[in-house]
This record gives structure tokens, C-alpha cells and sequence, in this order.
């Protein structure tokens, strides 16, 4: 038992680390994932064909095709596309506005940003397209009897919608969108294949640099899944709590 809390004592400041990068990437790529997916959502309900369409493609094809190959294709494609068409390397670009900004410790050149860049961004993509599914099902799960007494009253568009449609769909949207958050977290682990020091391949290298010692080895996957575990149960509780605060704020409001 020494020996292993020793070693986990030792890998402390860098699975800490590895945590840290992990939390941020799913947070980041859970804000983009909102962006792309709420547009995408009213989209698949908009009565302009072509918006309509649009949004269809995007969920479609990002649902029907592997994540880890999105990543790559983020990764490796587009960098190359955007640096052979638009001579736009990202890694430049962040140095030369951080310098812009300030003395620029944060991103010295010899380190590379774009990793970070185009994981955190085709992560946010890929869940952009789920997300888009929640809010467009848990929209057309509002009964359509009330948005017509609703318009019979004369409320207006932007009213039935803040007073009639989301409050109702938020309180069917929020299990899911949970769902899809606590599996962006788990999905952070794909980083590792971009090379990204997250949570899974910083524990993936301790362990393997311990040998062949199979006891230490299962402590650091043990600690990684109980670590993934704490952060995703975490969000599990939040969102019992906001199910438990909009299904009160909904009943007070009949």
C-alpha cells in the first residue's frame, strides 16, 4: 500500500493537471456544442427549406459519421486546408495576437496550440449535432393545443416562446442534455490520440512508466476512472437539482 501512495502521491501534481485539461476542454467544447446546436435545432423547425436543409446535413452527417474520425479530420485536413487556402496557420496566428495582447508568456512559439484548438473545436461540432436533436425534440414535445390558445390570445411569436414553449422544453431537454455533457466529459479521452495531456493519457503514461508492476498499473486506471466518475456524477446531481427548480417554476406558473 506504501508503494502505491507513493506513486499516486508522485503523479498528484500531474494527474491534477491532466484533470484540469480535461474539465476545460469538455467545458470549452460544451459552450461550442450550445452554439452549434441550438441554431441547428430551431433550424430543423424552420419553414425555410433551405435553412431547414442546411441543419439537416449538419446533424445528419456528424451523427452518422465516427467522433474519433472527426477529430482527425479537424485535425489533419482542415489545418492543412486552411494553411494551403488561406496560408492560415493557427499556431502563428495565436502567437502573433498573444504577442499583440501582451508579452505573450502564456504561448511561447516553440509550443503548438492548434491541437488544443481543433480537438476542443471538433469535439464542440460533433455534440453540436446531438444537442440540436434535444432541443428540437423536446420543442416539438410542447402540445401544439397550447401554442394555438396561446396565439388566440394574441401573445406574439417571442412571448408564446418565452412563456409557453421553453419552459415546458427545457424541463424535458435537461435529462439529455445532461446525458450528452456527461459523455462529452468521457469523450475527452479521444484527445489522447491529438496527443492532448488530458486526464486519460496522462494516466495512461504513469502507468506505463511504473513497468511491469500490474498492481501499480491498475492504481492509476483505477484513479482515473473514479476521478471521470466524481466529474461526471457531479454533473449528474446538478441536473436533478435544475429538474427539480424548472418542474417547480413550471407548476407555479399553471
Amino acid at each position: 500500500m506504501d508503494v502505491i501512495f507513493n506513486n499516486l502521491s508522485g503523479a498528484a501534481p500531474a494527474l491534477l493537471a491532466g484533470t484540469i485539461t480535461t474539465i476545460v476542454a469538455a467545458l470549452l467544447a460544451g459552450i461550442l456544442a450550445m452554439l452549434f446546436g441550438i441554431p441547428a435545432g430551431f433550424g430543423r423547425l424552420s419553414r425555410v427549406p433551405l435553412i431547414r436543409s442546411i441543419s439537416t446535413f449538419y446533424v445528419e452527417t456528424i451523427r452518422g459519421t465516427p467522433l474519433l474520425l472527426q477529430l482527425f479530420v479537424w485535425f489533419y485536413a482542415v489545418k492543412i486546408l486552411l494553411l494551403t487556402i488561406f496560408n492560415l496557420n493557427v499556431d502563428t496566428f495565436a502567437y502573433s495576437l498573444l504577442t499583440d495582447i501582451n508579452s505573450n508568456s502564456i504561448f511561447p512559439r516553440d509550443t503548438g496550440i492548434s491541437p488544443y484548438f481543433f480537438a476542443i473545436f471538433g469535439l464542440g461540432f460533433n455534440y453540436g449535432a446531438y444537442i440540436a436533436e434535444v432541443i428540437r425534440g423536446g420543442i416539438e414535445a410542447v402540445e401544439h393545443g397550447q401554442i394555438e390558445a396561446a396565439q388566440t390570445l394574441g401573445l406574439g411569436s417571442f412571448q408564446i416562446a418565452r412563456l409557453i414553449i421553453l419552459p415546458q422544453a427545457l424541463r424535458i431537454m435537461i435529462p439529455p442534455l445532461t446525458n450528452n455533457f456527461i459523455t462529452l466529459v468521457q469523450d475527452t479521452a479521444f484527445l489522447e490520440v491529438l496527443g492532448i495531456a488530458e486526464l486519460s493519457l496522462v494516466a495512461l503514461q504513469k502507468a506505463q512508466a511504473v513497468g511491469s508492476n500490474v498492481t501499480l498499473r491498475w492504481s492509476f486506471y483505477i484513479t482515473d476512472l473514479l476521478i471521470y466518475f466524481v466529474i461526471c456524477y457531479s454533473l449528474a446531481l446538478i441536473s436533478r437539482h435544475m429538474e427539480r427548480r424548472v418542474a417547480v417554476t413550471v407548476s407555479g406558473a399553471h
